[in-house]
């Protein structure tokens, strides 16, 4: 069995001696050493968090930009679609107005044109009727000479006629 001698006396002694020791220069200084390692992992975890949150808020403010520059891009195209459209509408009553003053200029030149050709017409029938009578009350009235006077005529009117043509 056990026998309590005195070498068991100096065994407790000396585990007690060596434990006193190494609380004092092992374990004290471990322990000391293991709290300012929980004190820094626990700064840094904290810090972490701080900007993990600070990530957070950044990602939210991002985002909040982010819709807020996608209304307005909607909203420039918009503005500038509507501005276009306008412009578009602005340039086609233009071109529209501006189609109707040159039909409307055309159909005037042509009615001075016609015109012109009537009154034209018109002086050279004079002439014909004038040389005309002139050759009927200068000449006896028989039916050879107004058949001469006829055929006379219908050639001086298909000759203006065909300048006219021409």
């Amino acid at each position: 069995m056990l026998r309590l001698d005195a070498n068991l006396v100096f065994t407790i002694i000396n585990l007690l001696i060596l434990y006193v020791l190494m609380k004092k220069f092992l374990f004290g200084p471990v322990n000391k050493i293991l709290a300012k390692r929980q004190e820094v992992i626990d700064k840094q975890m904290e810090e972490a968090k701080a900007k993990e949150e600070q990530a957070e808020a950044l990602r939210t403010q991002y985002e909040a930009s982010l819709t807020k520059a996608e209304a307005e891009r909607a909203k420039t195209i918009a503005d500038s679609k509507k501005i276009a459209t306008q412009e578009y509408n602005r340039i086609l009553e233009n071109a529209n107005e501006q189609a109707r003053q040159v039909a409307m200029d055309a159909q005037k030149q042509a009615m001075i044109e016609k015109e012109k050709i009537l009154k034209k017409a018109e002086t050279e029938i004079k002439d014909l009727v004038v040389e005309a009578t002139a050759k009927v009350v200068g000449m006896q009235s028989s039916e050879e000479s107004n058949r001469e006077l006829y055929n006379q005529f219908l050639v001086k009117a298909g000759d203006t006629s065909d300048t006219r043509n021409s």
